[in-house]
């Protein structure tokens, strides 16, 4: 049986006291596009920076397309590129030099490394500005500039952390449709985040972390199908007053762990498993004077999912507030 791209066992890391990391096992097939799903805090990018072999374990082991990233961390380099807020270019070079730099240090013979960059640097519309200093491009640019850098060296895996932001969406969804197509040349990309939307749209699997354990695991549709306990109603309700949304809240605190989001004239309820959940919204709804132009039954979206399976907004809460205590 072949392993994959990336597998890890037990996989710890401690600082001090407090343990970031906590046995993580994970195996993530060759050519996935991988999604690891939480709050911040939560242990991600610590077990990215792991897995670059930019902090050792604690405990437990890692292999990158089957090297060990403790004992065989030369090797393991030369098959990852990582776009992290903990790795930048130099910025009184510009980003043709920083490619070049790179180049070198990656061993790549010269006509070989002058057409690569070209390349790249076609492929992300760089145009004038390939000369231009690191230190003088907006976050957006830098942020491709340093994608750039990590697939220069055409590596098996690909580590993404949070790297949409400082984005605007538009350049976004253009990473992500970017992200899609590499993984269907054969390159594993891991993508971490705490934006719920991202790795809905675009990845294989997801891995939702929390307090530094593995929650769960699955595709997006099969972490919002294990969650089939959960009722969701989305109404369109427009112009709802902040004195109507106040009486609502009231009238939904009646039924059984009903949550509510007014956005954009959209009303969302969640409940625990209910079957006259629509009934009683639209009763709710009729009884502040509210208008209703539609309403539907919804499937659980991924932040639903995430918010259920790590024990709801309040657990989340109290994890986030212990995370910037220990700061």
């Amino acid at each position: 049986m072949t392993e994959g791209a990336i597998v890890t066992k037990g996989l710890t890391k401690d600082f001090g006291h407090f343990r970031a990391v906590d046995g993580l096992n994970l195996d993530i097939k060759n050519g996935e596009l991988f999604g690891l799903l939480g709050p911040n805090g939560a242990g991600k990018s610590t077990t990215v920076r792991m897995l670059c072999t930019l902090i050792e374990p604690s405990a437990g082991t890692a292999t990158i397309v089957g090297y060990d990233v403790h004992k065989q961390s030369d090797q393991v380099r030369r098959h990852i590129g990582v776009v992290s807020d903990g790795i930048s270019l130099y910025r009184d070079l510009t980003i043709q030099e920083n490619l070049k730099l790179l180049a070198t240090l990656y061993e790549i013979p010269g006509s070989q490394a002058e057409n690569r960059i070209q390349e790249l640097l076609d492929l992300f519309g760089f145009k004038d500005k390939a000369k231009r200093m690191v230190g003088a491009l907006s976050s957006g640019w830098t942020k491709k500039a340093m994608i750039c850098g990590a697939l220069l060296h055409r590596p098996s895996v690909l580590f993404l952390d949070e790297v949409t932001s400082g984005l605007d969406p538009q350049s976004a969804i253009a990473l992500q449709d970017f992200t899609r197509n590499l993984c269907d040349q054969g390159v594993t990309v891991i993508w971490t985040t705490h934006y719920m939307g991202e790795p809905d749209k675009i990845c294989d699997r997801i891995a939702i972390m929390f307090a530094g354990r593995l929650v769960k695991i699955g595709t997006p549709d099969e972490l919002k199908e294990s969650i089939s306990e959960l009722s969701v109603v989305e109404v369109e309700s427009p112009s709802l007053s902040i004195e109507q949304l106040r009486k609502l809240e009231q009238k939904l605190r009646r039924i059984d762990g009903a949550k509510m989001k007014y956005e954009n004239s959209i009303l969302r309820v969640t409940a625990g498993r209910n079957e006259d959940l629509a009934e009683e919204v639209a009763s709710a709804l009729i009884g502040i004077g509210a208008r209703i132009r539609r309403i539907n039954t919804k499937d659980p979206t991924l932040e639903e999912a995430f918010i259920s399976l790590t024990g709801g907004e309040e657990e989340i809460d109290r994890f986030l507030e212990g995370a910037t205590q220990k700061k």
